[in-house]
């Protein structure tokens, strides 16, 4: 396993916490830096939406589509479909297809 090679800016970077005050390192691990909180957001719903079953996903969608109520009235629509959906489980057998 090779290690990265050391760049003058995390040498730098070293160097300061090593001057700084053990105050100063415990206040500024507290801070986060400046992102876009409603794209993070987005991420985490999404992210945590992906990791639900599809009967959770749709009891989801239903109580999101009730807390909405009519400001986005095709979302709200698009949630119900969601979660009134048939849930598919098995492979798909083409000898009981029609």
């Amino acid at each position: 396993m090779e290690a990265n090679p050391l760049t003058s800016e995390a040498i730098a970077l070293t160097e300061k916490k090593m001057n700084m005050k053990l105050g100063e390192l415990l206040a500024n691990k507290s801070h986060k830096p400046v992102s876009n909180a409603a794209k993070e957001k987005a991420f985490k719903v999404r992210q945590y939406m992906d990791s639900c079953s599809s009967l959770r996903r749709g009891v989801l969608a239903q109580r999101r589509s009730n807390i909405q109520g009519n400001r986005f009235p095709f979302t709200a629509e698009a949630s119900r479909r969601a979660a009134v959906a048939p849930l598919r489980s098995g492979a798909f057998n083409g000898s009981r297809a029609a």
